[in-house]
């Protein structure tokens, strides 16, 4: 049988299983064909016919071609880690750095991201693409706020929104929904504020995000006096408070829940609330005075409530040393909504007709005039 089972004559017969080219050429004699020594290749094909030579050299050249274009289309790795990493440091800087400077790097990643989603064909560069582009564009809804542009905003949120769906991300998504409930209540709509957030609570995320979307809905629920979900929403942040914290703007830390729960409870009107409205910014202060990712805007958030805290326990000389601090910053650092809350204490020292009350309404006055980040203009 030369080496060679029925068996294997059999699957040879039917066309299965034979791949190693030895026990083929047993086959094949014990079949009866004539033999080829195995030391003379077989001579390719010759005087293939014109016309189909011809095509066949078009179609693979053709195939040579989109194979080349699609592996273009691949941005080498360092372009993606390049991104990455460039966002990884504006949403770092946000925090701390005046808006002016960070602005014009911000809109170049923005429009490079963009550029780079129409070029990418592989699944896994086109989806940390989207999520970097997600990020940016979410950066840019956070210029447009802080400069009191909510219209532009929501544009940017909106487009933040379509492209995180894209990436099946669902912290991602989470993260824009809180964008959503950011813009709607510093433009004063605050059930809209308050449905964001809730949107955002039903995307999973493992990270602080989850603790923002239930600070988010406490001090939307608290401008609309409602004490209950406030109180229950101030508790779920708080649960939520060892979670991996994202960089700079992307996270929410401890800090940050301690200067939401102040502002949340400082806007209902029981005592009890006011009084532990105190405890919590003077955490958040503490904090961000120590900690190394320093948010500028959260701790002047702290401090006009600390001082609006201070207004309403009877203490001017409290509240003036918290202006006194607040009014010193640089303009570059005065957002749209630090001058909202500026705005809002000022009615509130025209009832308290004492000499640091007065030096603080003026101060906040001349705080409030002078301009906030202003964007630079090219050479």
């Amino acid at each position: 049988m030369c080496g060679v089972t029925q068996s294997t004559i059999t699957r040879a017969v039917n066309g299965r299983g034979l791949t190693r080219p030895d026990v083929i050429a047993r086959v094949l004699t014990r079949l009866g064909a004539p033999h080829l020594p195995s030391t003379e290749p077989i001579a390719a094909l010759q005087n293939v016919d014109r016309g189909w030579e011809q095509q066949l050299n078009e179609a693979a050249a053709d195939t040579v071609t989109r194979i080349r274009s699609l592996q273009d289309q691949a941005a080498p790795k360092t372009v993606l880690d390049t991104l990455e990493a460039g966002v990884d440091h504006l949403c770092r800087a946000y925090v701390h750095t005046p808006l002016s400077s960070l602005y014009p790097q911000i809109s170049a990643r923005r429009r490079d991201a963009l550029a780079l989603l129409d070029s990418l064909t592989h699944p896994d560069q086109a989806r940390r693409a989207h999520i970097a582009a997600t990020r940016l564009v979410g950066l840019h809804a956070h210029v447009a706020m802080d400069v009191g542009s909510y219209t532009t905003a929501l544009i940017h949120a909106d487009a933040a929104r379509d492209l995180a769906e894209r990436t099946g991300d669902s912290a991602l998504q989470a993260w824009v929904c809180s964008l959503h409930s950011l813009i709607a209540y510093w433009d004063n709509r605050f059930p809209e504020a308050q449905r964001a957030a809730e949107a955002g609570l039903t995307h999973h995320t493992a990270d602080s995000n989850l603790a923002r979307l239930h600070a988010l809905r406490a001090r939307a629920a608290a401008a609309q006096g409602d004490v209950t979900v406030t109180r229950a929403a101030i508790t779920a942040a708080e649960d939520h408070c060892n979670l991996p914290v994202l960089p700079g703007i992307l996270g929410f830390p401890t800090a940050k829940i301690h200067t939401y729960a102040g502002t949340s409870l400082l806007a209902l009107g029981p005592a009890s609330d006011r009084r532990r409205s105190f405890s919590h910014t003077e955490q958040a202060i503490t904090m961000y005075a120590t900690g190394t990712d320093r948010s500028v805007g959260d701790l002047l958030a702290a401090r006009l409530d600390l001082a609006t805290a201070h207004l309403f326990d009877r203490n001017p000389e409290g509240t003036l040393e918290q202006v006194r601090l607040i009014t010193t910053v640089p303009a570059g650092h005065r957002t749209a909504s630090i001058s909202t809350r500026a705005h809002r204490l000022i009615p509130l020292l025209v009832h308290h007709d004492t000499a640091p009350a007065r030096w603080a309404r003026e101060l906040l006055i001349e705080f409030t005039r002078t301009p906030g980040p202003t964007p630079k203009t090219n050479a």
